[in-house]
């Protein structure tokens, strides 16, 4: 890959110099100008494919600049979906309805719209689209991709009935797995330290381009039995991967969630899956599983890990997590995150107010902060179904004198 890229790059350096550093009216009509376009989208494809995928964007927007961002052609166009789909779902699929209208696309545009309705929820919109283009979809979509979209489409309607259609898929995968296992397993034998690196390096690549294509089929099996808060029997679907998907991030989050899910003993098992991801990458980007709040995948594991803290007593940890789960508030506060936000908050006032713990002025002043600013910002809020600081569940286990949190916290840091 890293050769293919200087090859690419060669030929637009080429193009560039022949334009006497002139790129601003590429015209993709012209048979030379066609090339320099071809080369930069083939760029940002291997980029894409190297999990580079700000290089790829990098990539993509420079085509786009150069003709000004009009007069596209339908592979741009796509590329530059694809690698920006997260950060605007909706764009990205009005602009690939746009590419299927038309007389000519990529073959991809079809996989990747339906495949984006049902990583939305647009279960029925993913279903349409698909009846609509039957016989397109036989010419242009691969064997297996048609395959799991239709299984991946039953589930919403017969959810028992897609079961076995998944179990089939998967079945095909896990030997190639497993046989991709053996080979890093034997090149980490040859003996040659130079030569064991590439084969290493080039095993596990290929493993890891395997366990992407049955990672979202094993996450889907595992929604069937989430869906129907059958947890246990979620966790033996992702249980029965371990060996082929424990360092997999996608199947680390959900193996948290389903042990999350069941409280408990298992609540304390969840916390190791959540705490790796989190020290891995502070930052990785919404991931499609079944979620506990709606918000981004970082806020989600600081959320779940603040309750998980708090729900041990070791609130100051626990709080500091809440807080950074919060963070931007404007994206990240929404009635589920607030729910979760507001138990332990109260919690802790519960246990403050009966002397039954401590804690540092530093974690008290962070609470009342985080709540003058929800105060000063619950304009932006108002969509909410119940007000701000509605006296939870909880709080009848605690003082009568409790009636909402930033009350409860002036008065206890008062008195600290």
């Amino acid at each position: 890959n890293d050769e293919a890229l200087e090859m690419v790059d060669s030929i637009i350096q080429y193009h560039i110099r022949t334009k006497k550093n002139e790129l601003r009216d590429i015209n993709v009509h012209d048979h030379g100008d066609s090339f320099a376009v071809e080369a930069f989208n083939l760029k940002a494809a291997i980029c894409y494919g190297m999990k580079m995928h700000d290089s790829a964007k990098d990539v993509l927007r420079e085509i786009c600049e150069l003709q000004n961002n009009e007069n596209l052609d339908n592979i741009t166009i796509h590329n530059d979906v694809v690698v920006n789909i997260e950060d605007d779902p909706a764009l990205g699929i009005e602009r690939l309805k746009f590419l299927l209208a038309q007389d000519s696309f990529p073959p991809e545009v079809l996989g990747n719209l339906i495949t984006q309705y049902l990583s939305h929820g647009k279960d029925d919109l993913a279903s349409e689209t698909l009846e609509a283009n039957k016989q397109l979809a036989r010419e242009i979509i691969s064997p297996e991709l048609l395959s799991y979209l239709e299984a991946a489409i039953l589930t919403s309607t017969y959810p028992d009935e897609a079961i076995p259609l998944l179990e089939k898929i998967a079945s095909k995968h896990v030997p190639k797995l497993k046989e991709q296992m053996n080979k890093i397993t034997d090149a980490v034998t040859v003996s040659s330290q130079e030569k064991e690196s590439s084969m290493i390096l080039s095993a596990t690549k290929e493993y890891d381009a395997l366990l992407d294509q049955y990672t979202p089929i094993l996450m889907l099996q595992a929604k069937i039995f989430w869906d129907k808060k059958e947890y246990s029997a979620a966790e033996q679907i992702l249980e029965k991967s371990a060996e082929l998907c424990k360092y997999h991030e996608k199947w680390r989050l959900n193996m948290g969630h389903v042990m999350f899910a069941q409280e408990g003993e298992k609540i304390k098992e969840s916390i190791p899956y959540y705490e790796l991801i989190i020290e891995k990458d502070k930052d990785t980007a919404l991931l499609d599983v079944p979620s506990v709040a709606l918000a981004n995948h970082s806020c989600i594991i600081n959320l779940v890990i603040g309750t998980l803290y708090c729900a041990k007593e070791n609130f100051e940890v626990g709080i500091d997590r809440i807080i950074e789960s919060l963070k931007p508030i404007e994206k990240n506060l929404c009635s589920d995150t607030w729910f979760y936000t507001k138990r332990c908050f109260l919690a802790l006032a519960a246990k403050l107010s009966k002397l039954m713990c401590v804690i540092n002025d530093n974690t008290l002043r962070d609470i009342l902060n985080i709540l003058k600013n929800l105060i000063m910002k619950k304009n932006h809020f108002s969509h909410f179904e119940t007000s701000f600081f509605t006296p939870s569940r909880f709080l009848h286990q605690s003082s009568n004198n409790i009636r909402k949190p930033d009350h409860a916290f002036h008065r206890l840091f008062h008195l600290a």
